[in-house]
């Protein structure tokens, strides 16, 4: 997970089932409540490269988010706190 200011903001993670020499990590970078734009998300060979591209993505994303956007986002993290995939999971035997 990629956070940013305590907003999850994207993530960074290895493909399965993809050769080594391949793009086989992925990253996107979106912030809550706004779609995603095709640039903000790709593979990358590494996870050097993938934190580099997060980076400048977020850099180009941040200056055009105002306060509001801001408060709304931690609304959204927030209320998502309660989804059934953000839940702890208790195993059973």
């Amino acid at each position: 997970m990629v956070i940013w200011d305590g907003i999850s903001i994207g993530r960074i993670h290895r493909q399965q089932g993809m050769p080594r020499e391949s793009a086989a990590v992925a990253w996107n970078v979106n912030f809550p409540v706004q779609p995603q734009q095709p640039w903000q998300r790709g593979h990358c060979v590494d996870v050097a490269e993938c934190q580099r591209m997060v980076k400048l993505v977020w850099g180009a994303i941040r200056p055009t988010l105002t306060e509001e956007d801001i408060r709304e986002g931690r609304e959204w993290q927030e209320r998502g706190k309660n989804r059934p995939w953000n839940r702890p999971k208790h195993w059973q035997d």
